[in-house]
This record gives C-alpha cells, structure tokens and sequence, in this order.
C-alpha cells in the first residue's frame, strides 16, 4: 500500500519536473527546478485527491475494479486542481496549459498509469495466490439479507476461506424462539466441529433473544458470532442502514451530503465554480443581455420569484427576465411558442442564459451549481400531493443545473408522469452525490447546451 502510493506520488513529481523542464530554459538547473512552487502543489493536490477517493485501502487494492475507477478519478481530480493552480496563481507566460510542455507531462502520466496498473494487476493476481486463507467464515440463516451478505463476502474474501451459508439446502421453518434457539445452539456446535472461526447469523430481529448465552457458547469453541437482523421482510423495498453510538439506526436511503465532510467539499466547489463564472462571465455578459432586455421591453432586468429551497424553504430565484412585464399567470408554466416571451428571451432560454444570475445564489449559499431544479411553491404544492416522495428532493440545495437536466427530462412537464420520472432521477442524484458527480453533470450541461436541447425553449 505504502510502495504503490510512493510510486505514484514520484510518478507525478516526475511528470511536473518535465513539465517544468520544457517551460523553462533548457540549460536550467535541476536543483534549482525542484525546489519551485509546482512540486509542493503537485504533492498535495494528489494526496487530496488519493485521501478522498481512500485509493490505497487494502481491500481496495485487492478489488481490481474499483481500485482502476479509482485511481482514474483520482488522476483527473489532482489534474483539475493542478491546472487551476496555474490558470488563477501563476504570474509567468510560460506556464500556459495549452502547450507541449502540458502535452509531453500527459503522455508521461498516461503511459505511467496504463503500465503501472497493467503491472499492478499481475502482482495482485500472484499475492492472491500465495495469501494462505486460514481464517474461515459462514452464514447461518437462509433469507435475502443472507444471500446479500454471502454475495459481499464472496466478492471481498481475500484473506478468508468463505464457506458459504451453511443452511442453504435447508427447508426448515422456526415459528417460535424456542425451536430457533435450539437450531442455532446446534448449528453453532456443527459449525465448531468444521473448524469454522466466524460465524454470521442473520434472522428475524424478533428472534435475536439471550445473545449471551449464544456468545457465551461461542466463546466456547473459540468461534466469533456475529449476528444481523433480518429487515427484508420490510415493507420498504431499498433501505440504509447503520449505526449511532450504540443504537442500530435504518433510513429510508443513503445519503452522501448528511456527512458534513461532504457539504464542505461541495460547498467549496460552489464558491469556487460561482466565483469563477461572476469574475470571468457574468462581469461582461451580464451588461450586455441588460442592454438588450432593457431595450426590448419595459420592466427590470433581472426575474425575482420565490422557489422552494432546501428544507422546504422559500428562497428569491433570479433569473435574467425573458417575458414581458404583466404578461400573465406567473405560475403557468413556459410552452413552446409562448406569446409571452420576448425576442431575447427565445435566445436566452433555448440557451439557458437566464439562469445565470442564479450563481448569485450560489454564492449566498440559497443554491448549489448542482442539484433538483427548484419549483415554483404553488407546483411544490401541487406536485407533493400527486407524488408520496416529491419532498426527498428537497433534502439537499437546489441546483442550476442537475441529473434531470443532462437526462433530457427538462422543460415542461404535462403530466404528472414526467414529473414523477424527473424526481425519481433526483432522488438518484441525493442518494450517489459526489464530487466527480457534480463535475460530469456540469460537464454534461455545457455538452447538451452547445449541441442544443429541444426541450429548452
């Protein structure tokens, strides 16, 4: 874990010494090159992006999977943060990114990370082989939860002999404590005489009674019990669960953005991301589309409208105005055609440009560049009574820009079908937040927006 992570991190100093190498005068000293600023920024930029992604975790290493996605995600993140070091702190010409010198450090990186994981896996594949596997575990306990469990432990069992569940083939129903507890004190004394070292149990909770007397058995044989509750039998069809301090705790979902770790990050990344396009953006189009709108018809610039935001929460929605002042029912929803918008307002919504000002709200912490689109109150309204889960999508920040959006299930919706196919996807969104997510769908909305989409209008 340590060698692979020392590897990598030369691997990147070396790609920046070559970087530095063609940007500078050939005939420059290399003692003096190691020492400049980029090799510090380099060193962290990729150990924040390997401790975010948690790269160099053991069973991470020995999931080949993973550990590829990984460390490709982890690549184009100490990238991202490379290249913004140089495009907003460096003060020389020469460090442009569009150069041969950024070309040749890519090479280099990209031939690195291709044979170093094609050397990696041949490694891992021989460690697999020689690891003796002397620690054995089961399951006892035929359910869904069970199988669940026994496809986990299969797909990470690299240092352990896993047998399986040992009831499979059993056709035995326990309608009482009673009997259960008889059964288990037997199956626990057969899985000692195979030399089984842990020992899962999965059932019903309400069977789960006396867990002394069963670790005390277990302690016994010198054999590990571990027990879990059965909830497949639930209602709810998808569920998370975990633990606070001592109490067994089941949620609806999983959600990313309920660890305050994850709200930092993504909170800087909407400061940073909104700073961005006001400073470089919206300081030169912003007078421009005002000019226009202001010259076309009478009434503000900007749209002011209360949208539902997080928590439920009313918030001020700007918008650059795309229809004329007084033009109607301001909750009736935009159609294709719309008498009332103006000639701007066609170019600036078929292109989205009017919902720019909303990094403003960003930046106040009202918005995120990422997240559900929000609604007018009268459709959240509306909406939740049609749509049992229709709030989920308010647990997290409003969005400019969000999954829905780049899964063509934006514009108009006329039926509450195509509202509930949109919310399903924000729920999706709430429930597998990430970073590299928000950067793909960021991504996705400049892609769908410079293609055109015919449901902006």
């Amino acid at each position: 874990m340590i060698g692979c992570l020392m590897v990598d991190m030369l691997a990147m100093i070396l790609g920046t010494l070559i970087f530095l190498h063609f940007v500078t005068n050939i005939e420059a000293s290399w003692g003096g090159i190691v020492f400049n600023k980029l090799i510090p920024i380099t060193v962290l930029s990729w150990l924040f992006s390997v401790t975010y992604f948690r790269l160099y975790r053991v069973d991470k290493l020995f999931n080949l999977e993973e550990f590829y996605g990984d460390s490709w995600r982890a690549f184009l993140t100490q990238r991202i943060l490379w290249h913004s070091y140089i495009f907003f702190f460096h003060d020389d010409i020469l460090y442009v990114v569009m150069s041969k010198a950024n070309l040749y450090q890519l090479c280099f990186l990209l031939i690195y990370f291709l044979g170093s994981r094609i050397g990696f896996t041949i490694v891992i594949n021989k460690l697999k082989r020689w690891v003796k596997k002397r620690y054995t575990v089961a399951i006892w306990g035929f359910n869904k939860t069970s199988i669940e469990l026994a496809a986990d432990l299969e797909t990470n069992a690299y240092f352990i002999h896993f047998k399986g569940i040992i009831n499979e083939d059993s056709d035995i129903e326990y309608n009482n404590k009673k009997i259960f507890g008889k059964a288990l004190t037997e199956a626990i004394n057969k899985a000692a005489e195979d030399k089984i070292d842990e020992l899962y149990i999965v059932t019903k909770a309400d069977f789960i009674t006396d867990l002394n007397y069963f670790f005390e058995l277990g302690d016994k044989h010198c054999m590990r019990l571990k027990f879990i509750p059965d909830f497949s039998a639930m209602s709810k069809a998808h569920f998370s669960a975990g633990n606070f301090n001592n109490f067994h705790v089941i949620k609806p979902r999983y959600e990313p953005l309920q660890d305050p770790n994850n709200r930092l990050v993504k909170r800087i990344f909407d400061l940073a991301f909104s700073l961005f396009v006001i400073i470089f953006i919206l300081s030169w189009l912003y007078p421009i589309i005002a000019i226009i709108i202001k010259k076309q018809s009478k009434g503000p610039v900007l749209f002011k409208q209360l949208r539902t935001g997080k928590k439920n929460e009313p918030f001020w929605c700007l918008k650059f105005r795309s229809m004329y002042v007084d033009s109607g029912d301001e909750s009736q929803q935009a159609r294709k055609g719309d008498a009332r918008t103006t000639p701007i307002g066609k170019f600036i919504r078929r292109t989205s440009l009017d919902e720019m000002p909303q990094f403003f709200n960003v930046l106040m912490g009202s918005m995120s560049v990422v997240g559900p689109r929000p609604h007018m109150l009268k459709h959240t309204t509306d909406y939740n009574d049609h749509i049992h889960n229709f709030m989920v999508r308010h647990f997290v920040k409003p969005g400019i820009t969000g999954l829905a959006q780049v899964s063509g299930l934006r514009g108009e919706t006329k039926k509450v079908s195509d509202m509930k196919r949109r919310v399903r996807t924000d729920i999706e969104y709430v429930q597998r937040w990430s970073l590299v997510t928000d950067l793909k769908i960021v991504f996705l909305t400049v892609m769908v927006t410079l293609k055109g989409d015919e449901n902006a209008f």
